[in-house]
């Protein structure tokens, strides 16, 4: 009976505790369309990589998750006049400064954004999010959110 007990106990115990987990707040990325959230962390690195549309250059934004924004540290082009579009000087890194909390790319973009991270591109697609936009934005949300979102795609 002790042994019954003491089983029931430590199970309740870390149902409890698995419980409470699942309310902890998780920082994602969220992209309007496709529809997706993917998990980050302060520190991470993401990239959005595109091509300008007026001079057909590859560009390369580089962001930081920083206290919950998009620091914008680098943008990487080989081309000096999109880089002067841009009113920034010189390739070398840090040459860019910005904090956002979401950032928008027109749906009708010919551009082919991508953002990179985790070792992963995802493909801002074509589809119209609200306001015929594409909203890319961080979010806290709770794990169970994200584990029922998982699940009910």
């Amino acid at each position: 009976m002790r042994t019954r007990t003491l089983v029931l106990l430590l199970l309740s115990f870390a149902a409890a505790l698995s419980a409470v987990g699942l309310w902890k707040d998780l920082l994602v990325v969220t992209i309007d369309s496709p529809n997706v959230m993917v998990p980050v962390s302060e520190g991470d690195v993401v990239f959005r990589t595109y091509m300008h549309s007026m001079y057909q250059e590859p560009v390369s934004e580089k962001f930081r998750i920083e206290y919950g924004h998009f620091k914008l540290v680098h943008v990487e082009t080989q081309s000096d006049a999109v880089l002067a579009y841009l009113g920034l000087e010189g390739k070398n890194e840090p040459n860019a400064h910005g904090n956002f909390r979401e950032f928008s790319v027109p749906a009708a973009s010919i551009g082919d954004h991508v953002l990179r991270f985790h070792d992963r591109d995802i493909p801002l697609g074509t589809h119209e999010g609200r306001d015929g936009s594409i909203y890319v934005k961080l979010a806290r949300v709770p794990l169970l959110t994200y584990f029922a979102r998982l699940f009910w795609r």
